[in-house]
């Protein structure tokens, strides 16, 4: 019987008419620049469930309720389980935690400072992983690279990215950066690829010796004799990407001001979180 019917009218039933699936996106808060890019980046994942976009750090009470609302939204559409797929460079931060215990999936919260309830809920969810050191990663800082690259096997390819407050956290960036590191040099046959993080929101110490070690890996490289080419691993324009250039200033080095979006595959990435 439902072959004919399906004949007759021509139409497949979309999935998300029974589908006890939603999908939460979560991204920092910023410009309207950069909200404008991630919703587009979201669109073109084409989820086929219903979807929510969670701006903010998830610190403050206003953010609290929208976390909550949005929840709520989607359980009563009919979510049962909730992918929640964080747009986060890495999973060793303050707000990767924060998002994580306010939808109780871990008991620490991010910050201390304010203590928050996690949000009510009766669906499951299921966190992916941040960006880390995925495929999709490598792909688009390689073509970062390439674009300002002439001579690889005489080049020092320097990828910065913005990098935890937390010392202990910082140790696990840096060991994701080795990794993207280890795959870019043999990808893009580069003289040598390391990865630095410049801890922009750290103590302003910690984030001085960030910029001293930055400044001296550029220096080093150059007096090498290699091209240094700088590349960011940062999410989305409107960040610190024009901090870099200006913490560098003095030094002589290729440097790219593209972050990872807007870029097709990080739509990609999100479609592939998500079942």
């Amino acid at each position: 019987g439902l072959v004919f019917a399906l004949g007759l009218t021509g139409t497949v039933p979309r999935a998300e008419a029974d589908s006890d699936i939603a999908v939460l996106v979560m991204a920092h808060g910023g410009t309207s620049q950069w909200k404008k890019m991630v919703k587009k980046t979201v669109n073109g994942a084409d989820l086929p469930y219903p979807t929510r976009i969670f701006f903010g750090m998830g610190d403050s009470p206003s953010q609290q309720r929208d976390l909550q609302g949005m929840i709520s939204d989607l359980e009563d559409s009919g979510a049962h389980t909730i992918y929640v797929v964080p747009l986060l460079v890495s999973s060793y931060s303050e707000v990767a935690r924060q998002w994580k215990y306010l939808l109780g999936v871990d008991v620490q919260p991010g910050f201390m400072n304010n203590p928050l309830f996690p949000v009510q809920k009766h669906s499951s969810i299921h966190f992916s992983e941040p960006l880390n050191d995925s495929a999709v990663v490598v792909e688009i800082l390689l073509d970062r690279a390439q674009e300002l690259s002439s001579a690889p096997g005489k080049e020092t390819l320097i990828v910065v990215a913005h990098g935890p407050n937390d010392d202990g956290d910082n140790g696990k960036w840096n060991q994701i950066l080795k990794n993207v590191s280890v795959r870019l040099k043999e990808r893009g046959r580069y003289k040598n690829v390391e990865g630095v993080t410049l801890r922009d929101d750290a103590p302003p110490a910690t984030r001085q010796q960030a910029v001293q070690y930055l400044r001296e890996r550029v220096k080093a490289a150059d007096s090498a004799g290699t091209r240094v080419l700088v590349v960011p691993l940062l999410l989305a324009p409107g960040g610190i990407e024009h901090k870099i250039g200006l913490e560098l200033r003095g030094l002589t080095y290729a440097f790219s001001t593209k972050t990872l979006l807007p870029d097709s595959r990080i739509s990609e990435w999100i479609r592939s979180q998500v079942p």
